[in-house]
């Protein structure tokens, strides 16, 4: 397979989404950059023919766990932007619970110089916030970091922002350096409480571990951090919705506050799982097959603004000993390479608008870390992120087949209709019918701050 660079490139004959709609119609790409788009014009450079397919802008991933540096052998930036690639996302914002966790300067300037020459995708990298470095947020976004995260510990240290008080002084600092927030849905000490209470009784099996994070948890997280970040003024994204409750409260706080949902709560649920023990166990755990209808509402009708894979991929051999006893085996799924063929298949059932799925999936995130619309959008002067589907076929989601390290998946053998065929970054053909054809290093770090770029 020819390496497509960054020189001339038209797609023809393809449905593009542009301005909201889909019409029949020709892209071209100069360097990277959309340049024209309509019928009356010659291709110039390499032909991409899409007849047949759909061309929609590449997806933007704000939530995801590329294991570099400190956990490779579960994933890393080479393997992990294969995958996002191969599921049509050109745009990542990567986790900071790396080795050593991302909360300091010398812990950032590490893990940009290690991923550095990796990625075939562009990538954003976020700082752990902690109570004694918010003094340094500064430096962190003069090094380039994205955004800030709210976690209660790491590393298993404390980060002391289960304090109210000191996540309140949090929110004030990295508003003064204009930066996003991004914040988790866990009261903490109710999850302590519960889980000690579970192991203390020898619960140990998928229903267990789900139980120690009950529902109220997250409902009365998302209204205290809702109601602190707006009465700060920080630009807040609420992240791992996971209830029908907390879309309750959603519909009642949230104003400037966005919010996302994850596939695995819009497509597995407790009462279908049982059996799969550690591989369906996350973090933020499942939830019951009415909160799934209650996300998927909730994303259709824009309570809830971004859909985001929370890929934290772990090998099968750290996976296994939770079938015995699920507190052996560590939180989190491969999830990016199966997020978009996941809500195709809604599209296909007529559960989500094709519209909604870009909306919620690459132009709102592409705003919220202020790279809009240079990313996001199918328009004259936006980089060529560009996604070639197939929305008719058919075909099953098998582990094995998939891009990461890990090469399982909670969904194998599910059947969905649509499928990623081609994904371009920037005008480079990186994934084609199978085969990553990037070239490691061709993704760049987002700026540190929101830019604006004239269309």
């Amino acid at each position: 397979m020819t390496l497509i660079g960054l020189s001339e490139v038209t797609v023809v004959n393809g449905k593009i989404f542009a301005g909201g709609v889909l019409r029949e119609s020709s892209i071209v790409s100069e360097d990277g950059v959309i340049t024209k788009i309509g019928q009356n014009f010659s291709p110039v450079g390499e032909v991409i023919d899409a007849r047949g397919k759909f061309v929609i802008p590449g997806l933007v991933d704000l939530h995801v766990h590329f294991r570099e540096p400190g956990a490779t052998q579960k994933e890393d930036f080479f393997s992990g932007s294969c995958a996002a690639a191969a599921g049509g996302v050109t745009t990542v914002l990567d986790e900071p619970n790396n080795t050593p966790v991302i909360d300091t300067t010398a812990a950032l300037k590490l893990k940009l110089d290690t991923i550095s020459g990796k990625a075939l995708v562009d990538y954003g990298v976020t700082v752990a916030l902690n109570d004694h470095n918010l003094d340094s947020l500064p430096e962190f976004k003069k090094l380039g970091a994205t955004a800030y995260a709210e976690f209660d510990e790491l590393g298993d240290r404390p980060t002391g922002l289960t304090d109210a008080g000191v996540l309140l002084d949090a929110m004030r600092a990295v508003k003064g350096v204009g930066g996003l927030l991004l914040m988790n849905c866990r009261e903490t000490e109710i999850v302590d409480h519960e889980m000690s209470r579970l192991r203390r009784l020898g619960k140990n099996e998928l229903f267990d571990y789900n139980s120690s994070f009950p529902r109220v948890a997250e409902s009365v997280a998302a209204a205290k951090r809702i109601l602190m970040a707006e009465s700060v003024g920080i630009r807040a994204h609420l992240r791992e919705v996971s209830t029908l409750e907390t879309v309750r409260v959603l519909g009642a706080l949230k104003s400037g506050v966005t919010a996302e949902a994850r596939p695995d709560h819009l497509f597995l649920n407790e009462e279908d799982s049982a059996a799969l023990g550690p591989l369906a166990q996350q973090w933020t755990p499942i939830r019951r097959r009415v909160d799934s209808r209650e996300l998927l509402k909730a994303l259709s009708a824009g309570l809830i603004d971004t859909v985001a894979s929370d890929h934290a991929p772990h090998t099968l051999e750290e996976k296994r000993p939770g079938y015995a006893n699920i507190w052996d085996s560590p939180p989190g799924i491969p999830a990016v390479e199966t997020m978009l063929p996941l809500l195709l298949a809604e599209v296909n059932r007529g559960a989500l608008k094709l519209a909604k799925l870009v909306e919620t999936s690459s132009t709102t995130p592409a705003k919220i870390i202020g790279v809009h619309p240079w990313k996001g959008e199918i328009a004259i002067g936006s980089d060529a992120d560009l996604v070639i589907i197939d929305p008719d076929e058919e075909w099953t989601i098998r582990g094995d087949e998939l891009h990461g390290k890990t090469h399982w998946t909670p969904y194998e053998g599910r059947k969905v209709k649509g499928k990623v065929h081609k994904t371009l970054v920037r005008g480079t053909l990186t994934y084609d019918q199978g085969e990553a054809t990037g070239k490691p290093g061709q993704g760049r770090l987002l700026p540190s701050k929101p830019i604006k770029r004239g269309l």
